[in-house]
């Protein structure tokens, strides 16, 4: 997996909000550059979590879809006496 490439306004308000939940939830400042050294950080320990199961979800959505097009081919099929 690559890592996540965000363009600069998207890290940067990524950045700020990390910053904004410490200090709402965890009374604790950090500034911008710490702020987006932790966003790396959690990219790097946590994307590949929610990477596997965005990949596990399209299984199972392709694998319903598999099954809904066997269905409908299998409707298709004439009926013979021969085999």
């Amino acid at each position: 997996m690559k890592p996540v490439d965000l363009s600069r306004e998207a890290r940067k308000a990524a950045a700020a909000r990390l910053q904004t939940w410490l200090k709402d939830e965890l009374d604790h400042e950090i500034g911008g550059l710490q702020a987006e050294s932790l966003l790396d950080e959690l990219a790097a320990e946590l994307g590949p979590l929610f990477y596997n199961r965005g990949v596990a979800d399209a299984r199972a959505v392709v694998a319903a879809r598999a099954e809904d097009l066997d269905e409908a081919l299998y409707s298709l099929e004439r009926q013979t006496s021969l085999r």
